[in-house]
């Protein structure tokens, strides 16, 4: 494939390309922001570095095109699997491999090589679509509930490996992607329905082997609450369900603002503060003191809002909406059954981000750890997004003619072909 042919984009290419360039100008400015007190600049200037490897990671899957990347969907996902299991050993076993695998906050999500740092939970994102979207780009089994067995089994393997890191947030993502790529696949709803009704049944198991501290991360929406915060200082049997230590519960109650809720109290604060028109680049008291943890990364759309207000924050979800409108209209109008289906999980995924990130600043969501796409420091986070939109793009410019009914349309009727002309030339045409 030529260079000139590599870089041709579609309408839809050019809207993904122009807007993801703009989310990353904001979220470089608002991580330049951040370190205004500090000489260096440290995290601005890795995040051009990794906007470089973003870039040229895009351009080779351009290159290659998403077609023969799924054609070895499987490899790739075996590859991401491989890659969760010394970060899961680390965190059960507490041995980190010589430092290989280090120990940040409680977690093991990350693998320190020489020079960069890589959390192998994120590239797994992108392959799981990947695999999902190969095995499903035929099939017909899955629309009976026996066949759904195999991609929620297949499913599990990595969830389970990411949750032992911890890392809930992707683990959050996983789960719709998969709904959604079975439902554009043509799974029937009632299937879905039943198997989402039974993973609600089981929750409560899965909240009784969460570590308090996890619980207490989820139920921060409702610790907001001064009243509750109050009542549970009051009787803290009534929420022995939160965590079956009364004292250490009661403790927590009424600490909560200034411990496990100090992040969430902060990144109210910035938003609220920043009022209508927000306090400008670089200013505000959020920008210039410490008191927001993580604001380059997890929490940078409440810097967003602090800095440059409404009209900011505002043109961040418009440019995800964007995002998400052209990646629709790329699944929608594609011919290939791995490329709709892989556009309409890309699609999910980043959609899923935008919502958790965007929900836990506002105090909506637990806080998870999850990063802004395209707008959060960080390089596997950029690179995984810089993936998943060049795979969009490819799916855009990859429009095959194909004599056969849309893909995933299980009508019985009989696939149509133009009537043969009756009275063909003498050179063959027609037959």
């Amino acid at each position: 494939m030529s260079k000139r042919r590599a870089l041709s984009l579609t309408g839809p290419g050019w809207a993904i390309v122009v807007t993801v360039a703009l989310l990353y100008s904001i979220g470089l400015a608002s991580i330049f922001a951040s370190e205004a007190n500090k000489p260096r600049y440290e995290f601005a200037h890795k995040q051009l570095v990794f906007l470089a490897g973003s870039l040229g990671l895009a351009y080779l899957i351009l290159r290659v095109g998403f077609r023969r990347l799924a054609e070895r969907a499987n490899l790739i996902f075996a590859l991401a699997l491989l890659a969760l299991i010394p970060p899961a050993i680390a965190r059960v076993l507490n041995f980190e491999f010589g430092g290989l695998v280090p120990d940040i906050r409680g977690a093991h999500r990350w693998i320190r090589l020489p020079g960069i740092q890589l959390q192998p939970s994120e590239f797994m994102k992108v392959a799981y679509i990947l695999a999902l979207a190969w095995y499903l780009r035929y099939r017909r089994n899955y629309r009976t509930l026996s066949g759904l067995i195999v991609p929620f089994a297949a499913s599990m393997v990595p969830l389970v490996l990411i949750l032992l890191e911890p890392d809930l947030g992707t683990v959050l993502l996983i789960m719709p992607v998969l709904f959604a790529m079975l439902f554009v696949a043509g799974a029937r709803v009632r299937h879905l329905a039943l198997i989402a009704g039974v993973g609600l049944c089981l929750t409560p198991v899965l909240w009784m082997k969460m570590r308090p501290y996890q619980r207490l991360r989820i139920t921060a929406v409702l610790l907001q609450s001064e009243a509750i915060r109050a009542d549970i200082v009051e009787s803290p049997e009534k929420y022995r369900l939160l965590n079956e230590d009364a004292r250490a519960l009661r403790r927590e109650a009424h600490r909560w603002r200034r411990s496990s809720g100090w992040q969430l109290v902060c990144s109210k604060a910035a938003l609220g503060s920043g009022g209508a028109w927000g306090q400008g680049w670089g200013q505000g008291t959020y920008v210039e003191y410490n008191f927001l943890p993580d604001r380059h990364n997890d929490f940078v759309f409440a810097l967003i809002g602090h800095q440059w207000g409404f009209p900011g924050c505002v043109a961040v979800l418009v440019g995800y909406g964007v995002i998400i409108l052209a990646g629709t209209v790329i699944a929608t109008g594609s011919n290939d059954p791995v490329g709709r289906l892989l556009a309409a999980g890309v699609v999910v995924l980043i959609a899923t981000q935008v919502l958790i990130n965007v929900g836990m600043c506002l105090g909506l969501m637990p806080i998870t750890g999850m990063t802004l796409p395209f707008v959060s420091y960080g390089g596997s986070s950029l690179l995984t997004n810089f993936i998943a939109a060049a795979l969009l793009i490819s799916v855009a410019r990859h429009k095959p003619y194909v004599l056969t009914r849309k893909p995933f349309d299980f009508d019985d009727a009989p696939l149509s072909f133009p009537p043969r002309p009756e009275n063909p030339d003498r050179h063959g045409e027609g037959t």
